[in-house]
């Protein structure tokens, strides 16, 4: 009996997942729970990838733009973000560090990026995190 709840327990949980928020503030101050993934748009050129993501909450938009070296395995090669506010015109914001990437594809089709990375501070301290689900990457 014991041994059917645990695996009864097991499927269920695996079925659930996990929900992560696209973007979180790695000092836990603010909840951004509440913001969505936009869009993830792009061009692949022979083995580099550029990528330009919005992500926002309907009042403030964080973009994200970066370009990765493809090969095994894919790197962040360069990264920026600035976050707009209504209340102010512009944060500029930082570089990106690389946490984790997944690159799927793109020979018989579009290609698909996702990954986790840290949003800088100019001083090049993780402020924010960008939990990218693997995303098809639409064509500029």
């Amino acid at each position: 009996m014991l041994r059917r709840f645990c695996c009864a327990l097991l499927v269920f949980t695996a079925c659930c997942g996990f929900h992560r928020s696209v973007v979180q503030d790695v000092s836990g101050d603010q909840d951004l729970s509440y913001f969505k993934l936009l869009s993830v748009r792009g061009m692949r050129d022979g083995d580099h990838l550029s990528v330009q993501t919005a992500i926002s909450d309907s009042s403030s938009t964080l973009s994200v733009n970066m370009r990765f070296a493809i090969g095994s395995p894919t790197k962040l090669e360069s990264g920026t973000w600035t976050w707009t506010h209504p209340e102010t015109t512009h944060i500029d914001g930082g570089q990106i560090g690389e946490r984790s990437v997944t690159f799927l594809g793109g020979q018989d089709g579009p290609p698909s990026i996702g990954g986790s990375f840290d949003l800088l501070t100019p001083e090049g301290i993780a402020h924010y995190r960008l939990n990218l689900p693997v995303t098809e990457v639409k064509r500029f």
